[in-house]
């Protein structure tokens, strides 16, 4: 297969700058002309290490001018509190959720619930702690947002979101031993269907109210009316197979990891595997949500978002629940809150805010360091087929992910506000360097799937929001045709197997593309650009064609023991087949027998997607698949578009989302 050095670096490029906008490409490119390619080619080029690398922009007369120039200017950019306009936006769902007290119909009452709900959930984002603005609402925008809040959030029938909005008012200010206060607590309890709860704070509230019933006369009455909501379940992440490998995080116990001098260190069966077998669950060393996701999703789990906690301190991202708030800003977004504008406008690729985060991450300095140097030793990074301008854009970018670490006090107040990092931070930039090289090659996307209100699975589609670091999954091997099916639960990788595997077959994922949907020479240009291997996987070694081209010929497997040839489907069944391997003369009548079986069930499971019957469908797809592969091999179309029937329905197990 022909080099093509032009659209590796293009590709290479792209895992570091992921938009042509932003002022991280114009950085690059002046530092570039201004060092000159007599330098970039004789010295920056000659450079052996990392630390090396790292070093020289900072410290080579030829470069770091232009480089301590841009980065002393990096100063806080990031979306701040409007308590006024939080305020506004307060009043603005009051005044629809009035309207729909006197709607005319259901759809109406919705349609101005929903208008008050979003315009309850900008006054959120925007509102400003207690202790950062008093002159309005006496400090309250907040705890207010979120009481206005949770009585829409009733009027929705959506109970539980309604009482941690009540909760968090409480937190944050709103007088929690208060009627109204204990009637909105009877209320949400009531559509949780918490009937004896409900009670309780109803009977707080009469308490309270002392004299004066009319209040809770009114709600006595209007617990009556609510009808507890059911919510649908969350996707749970399936268990593995056969038991949690002590060897491998995250994987099961019926693989194991091989080395070979061609193919580094890979996943293979270490015992006999079957169709439907879940070999892995693994959560993330480090995830991050990408940047046009940021006001639909938590920022930290990733789930869809319906009412969002803000951070106290930014308005740019949001949390599903004040748990997940709580954990990212105790850890990460601590650092990263006032920059983070700064770092979109960069328009840096997802990998670099990886990077970052492994860092932000961290328990302390000493584990970032650790986790990242562990990463670079063991993941491939393939250090020797770099050239020297891909070096030089990957060690501009760790040296402004460092600048953005000290001016976010990673390392503590420093005694100067000097860019030139010290000893440690230069470990750290190093590090950040070796990052950005491993998670070219070995980050995963993660989706959710999106279907629609008529059917589950006509018209579903596939939604990439975000990537993590796996570090288990890093050593499944690509193959134009995987073998596992890779879907997610949240931010958790499920590898669930899509055919039966041998002891010690590999086990193999696939990194783009898929050899039904692009020829042979595209995909070893692709895998080759973007991930500087060429792939030997069977599919490339027999070109098999695109799914669109294929017949549906079979081949079956001789049923001669120790026998592994394939032979074509024959011409007469009543009459022995000679096997050109063996030199046996065989009867096909069995396994053509069984294929028509195999078929049959391939066709129940497909009604049974129609059907939307996923688990029905994923039994009967596992069963068909495992008897095909005893008899037969690859390409069969039929088998191909039952594994990626498969693989659909398996996602539909996992997150997933309605349109």
């Amino acid at each position: 297969m022909e080099y093509d050095s032009t659209y590796q670096q293009i590709c290479s490029m792209r895992t570091v700058q992921s938009e042509k906008k932003g002022f991280f490409n114009e950085f690059y490119l002046d530092v570039k002309e201004s060092c000159g390619d007599k330098w970039l080619k004789n010295c920056f080029g000659q450079l052996k290490s990392n630390a090396a690398r790292v070093l020289s922009i900072f410290s080579d007369r030829e470069v770091c001018d232009p480089v301590l120039g841009v980065l002393e200017h990096v100063q806080p950019v990031f979306k701040q509190k409007e308590a006024l306009f939080a305020a506004q936006r307060r009043a603005q769902a009051d005044k629809y959720h009035l309207l729909s007290l006197s709607a005319v119909g259901d759809l109406e009452r919705k349609d101005l619930l929903q208008q008050a709900l979003m315009h309850a959930n900008l006054s959120v984002m925007r509102a400003p702690a207690r202790d950062v603005d008093a002159s309005i609402d006496d400090g309250l925008t907040l705890a207010l947002a979120y009481r206005s809040r949770a009585g829409i959030l009733i009027a929705l029938g959506e109970g539980e979101a309604a009482l941690n909005d009540l909760k968090l008012a409480a937190n944050y200010g709103v007088e929690s031993k208060s009627v109204d206060y204990y009637c909105k607590m009877a209320k949400a309890y009531a559509a949780m269907g918490e009937e004896k709860r409900a009670d309780i704070s109803l009977k707080i509230a009469e308490k309270l109210a002392g004299a004066d019933t009319g209040h809770i006369v009114a709600c006595r009455q209007e617990l009556s009316t609510i009808t507890p909501t059911t919510l649908d379940p969350e996707a749970k992440t399936p268990q593995l197979t056969h038991g949690e490998n002590t060897e491998l995080r995250g994987a099961a116990n019926v693989v194991k990891l091989v080395e070979t001098k061609e193919k580094g260190r890979f996943v293979v069966a270490s015992d006999c595997l079957k169709t439907g077998d879940v070999l892995l669950c693994e959560n993330p060393v480090a995830a991050c949500l990408a940047p046009i996701f940021f006001g639909s999703h938590c920022h930290h789990c990733f789930k869809r978002l319906r009412t969002p906690v803000c951070c106290l301190h930014c308005s740019g991202i949001a949390f599903c629940s004040a748990q997940c708030m709580g954990e990212a800003c105790d850890s990460y977004h601590r650092f990263e809150c006032e920059f983070m504008d700064l770092l979109i406008g960069s328009g840096m690729s997802i990998l670099c805010f990886i990077a970052l985060r492994i860092f932000t991450q961290a328990t302390n300095l000493e584990q970032g360091l650790a986790t990242a140097n562990s990463l670079f030793e063991n993941l491939c990074s393939h250090e020797d087929q770099r050239q020297a301008d891909d070096y030089l854009q990957r060690s501009l970018m760790a040296a402004f992910l460092l600048r953005i670490l000290q001016k976010a006090l990673y390392f503590g107040r420093r005694k100067t506000e000097g860019v030139n990092p010290t000893a440690v931070e230069l470990q750290v930039a190093t590090s950040l360097l070796g990052l950005l090289q491993v998670l070219q090659f070995n980050a995963h996307e993660i989706y959710e799937t999106m279907v629609t209100e008529e059917h589950r699975f006509e018209g579903s589609k596939v939604v990439f929001v975000g990537a993590g670091l796996y570090g288990t999954a890093s050593y499944f091997n690509h193959e134009c045709w995987p073998s596992v099916a890779a879907y997610f639960v949240g931010k958790r990788l499920v590898l669930t197997a899509t055919k039966p595997h041998r002891p010690n077959e590999i086990v193999a994922v696939n990194y783009g593309p898929l050899f039904t949907k692009v020829n042979l020479k595209e995909r070893q240009r692709n895998l080759r650009g973007r991930y500087m291997f060429s792939c030997t996987c069977m599919a490339c070694q027999e070109n098999w064609p695109l799914l669109q081209k294929l017949d549906k010929q079979v081949r079956f497997w001789c049923t001669s023991a120790n026998c592994v040839y394939l032979l074509k489907f024959p011409k007469d069944l009543s009459k022995d087949v000679r096997c050109p391997r063996c030199r046996k003369n065989i009867s096909l009548k069995e396994s053509v027998a069984k294929l028509i079986k195999v078929e049959e069930l391939y066709r129940e499971a497909a009604q049974a997607m129609q059907d939307q019957k996923t688990v029905q469908a994923i039994e009967l797809f596992k069963e068909a698949i495992d008897v095909f592969f005893q008899i037969a091999g690859l390409p069969h179309k039929d088998t191909l578009i039952a594994q990626q029937s498969l693989l659909k329905c398996l996602a539909d197990t996992g997150t997933t989302f309605k349109k």
